[in-house]
């Protein structure tokens, strides 16, 4: 079994955040362990937020979900989050990133290959329930390593 302390850490723009908050909300309920900003308020207060999202980003969390849009596209904390994240997915070479598209935005490293999850066609709560799905198959792989994925 996995020693992530997340199963999902979310990377979002500001701008985005009411979609955001809705999946972070249904993922929480579902009883998945998300890495929201909100609601980890008290442990990064008074944190190296740089070095301690950098670890978030790069080790705590068995997925990563990026909300990509222009406004993300523009920032320098998500920049930072996604070199973390993108680090991750290139050392373990497993699909640890999971694109969320709120238009267009080309972003670098996020190839046009990479599958993604287009945020103008689905509502979140259905996004919610897909990242639940797939936490629950890592965790299925992760205890019974030779089993196939369903």
């Amino acid at each position: 079994m996995s020693a992530c302390k997340y199963d999902v850490c979310l990377s979002y723009a500001s701008e985005d955040r009411d979609y955001v908050e809705q999946v972070a909300e249904t993922l929480k309920a579902d009883g998945v362990h998300v890495f929201y900003d909100r609601y980890e308020q008290v442990e990064l207060w008074g944190k190296n937020l740089y070095d301690h999202l950098h670890h978030i980003y790069m080790e705590a969390s068995q997925y990563c979900v990026l909300f990509i849009s222009e406004h993300y596209k523009n920032k320098l904390w998500t920049d930072h989050e996604r070199k973390s994240a993108q680090a991750r997915a290139f050392r373990e070479s497993r699909e640890y990133l999971l694109p969320v598209r709120f238009d267009d935005t080309e972003i670098p490293g996020i190839v046009g290959t990479v599958g993604y999850v287009d945020a103008r066609s689905v509502r979140s709560k259905d996004l919610a329930r897909m990242v639940r799905k797939k936490v629950k198959e890592m965790a299925r792989r992760d205890y019974f390593p030779s089993a196939p994925a369903r």
